[in-house]
């Protein structure tokens, strides 16, 4: 992108987990900035974040001047979100938010990139939601399936990397782990029992159903970003003692027949995806993109299709897929600072 379309740029959330995987990949992928104005909460205001050979300075939220920006990528949890967001949309930036503040509203585009850039067309609003991360690594292998042999069914279990939880929820894993190497006591703060060497079956609270906010959010999502409710989901959300990248074993039963060939050639062709025999988070940590891996078609039902994907959440399932959008808004001429 020309520096003719650099951008005024602000960052809310900068000095947290998925606050500095923006820094991170706006430098690497040359985002055209004209400014950089990052915000925090008021523990953080003062500090010098190092940005392509200087020092940011960090401004306190509450405090700071909304005006003079373009573009604002939020990451700073959905109460404050809901709080700030209005200040930086009336002052003339448009919003990119990583919280679930907005989702649900339906005058607010939910948007990956590769699946329904449309909405950023079709919509005017100054708000623009990034789905959940588990959401945005399914929908990027789910949709163009979906369009190719549409869906009756699908079920999902995603085994989801503990710094999908931030910062505090990471010290507790990599504290245990120190401390069972050690012979120590191990401790916690971020969950009510270790993740070190365990599974936690729950991501998020309770629903009334019995469900965990993550299964709900799952679902919901993406029925909005397919524009399609006719098909249930089942889900179930597991943290996993992994510092980073989300997996998610995919079951789906199609409207059609399929073979493995066509199902791996849908995927080939998908933008945003890389086929690999065995892809597991630890080898793909930062990486862009989705990696899809043990493809097979039930040889007794040819409606049911299996597969396993892995994807690092603080980039695709966050940062990444948020800075796509804004190169999106600028390529549409919605950002031209």
């Amino acid at each position: 992108m020309s520096r003719s379309k650099a951008q005024r740029v602000g960052v809310v959330g900068a000095t947290g987990l998925v606050g500095r995987e923006f820094l991170d990949l706006l430098n690497r992928r040359q985002f055209p900035i004209a400014q950089l104005r990052l915000f925090a909460s008021g523990r953080s205001a003062g500090q010098r974040v190092p940005f392509q050979g200087s020092g940011v300075l960090v401004e306190d939220l509450t405090q700071a001047d909304p005006s003079g920006l373009d573009v604002v990528f939020f990451s700073a949890g959905r109460s404050v979100a809901h709080q700030y967001t209005p200040r930086f949309t009336e002052a003339g930036a448009v919003v990119i938010d990583n919280s679930s503040a907005f989702r649900e509203d339906p005058q607010v585009p939910l948007v990956v990139p590769e699946v329904n850039a449309g909405q950023l067309r079709a919509s005017s609003s100054r708000i623009i939601a990034n789905p959940n991360c588990s959401t945005i690594i399914m929908l990027l292998p789910l949709a163009p399936l979906y369009r190719a042999f549409g869906i009756q069914e699908i079920v999902v279990s995603t085994y989801q990397s503990v710094s999908g939880a931030g910062q505090a929820a990471l010290d507790d894993l990599l504290g245990q782990a120190r401390a069972f190497a050690q012979g120590e006591q191990e401790t916690w703060t971020h969950y009510d029992r270790p993740i070190f060497l365990n599974l936690i079956p729950r991501i998020g609270d309770w629903t009334e159903d019995g469900e965990c906010l993550e299964e709900r959010k799952l679902a919901r999502e993406t029925w909005r970003i397919l524009e399609d409710d006719t098909f249930p989901i089942y889900a179930t959300t597991v943290r996993v003692p992994v510092e980073r990248c989300h997996s998610e074993s995919i079951f789906l039963r199609t409207k059609r027949d399929v073979t493995t060939r066509e199902v791996v050639a849908v995927l080939e062709d998908a933008p945003g995806i890389s086929l690999l025999d065995l892809p597991t988070p630890r080898e793909l940590a930062r990486r862009e993109e989705v990696f899809v891996g043990r493809i097979r078609v039930d040889s007794q039902d040819p409606h049911v299709v299996r597969f396993w994907v892995v994807a690092d959440q603080l980039w695709k399932g966050a940062a990444l897929n948020a800075i796509q959008i804004a190169e999106q808004l600028i390529d549409m001429g919605r950002l031209s600072s």
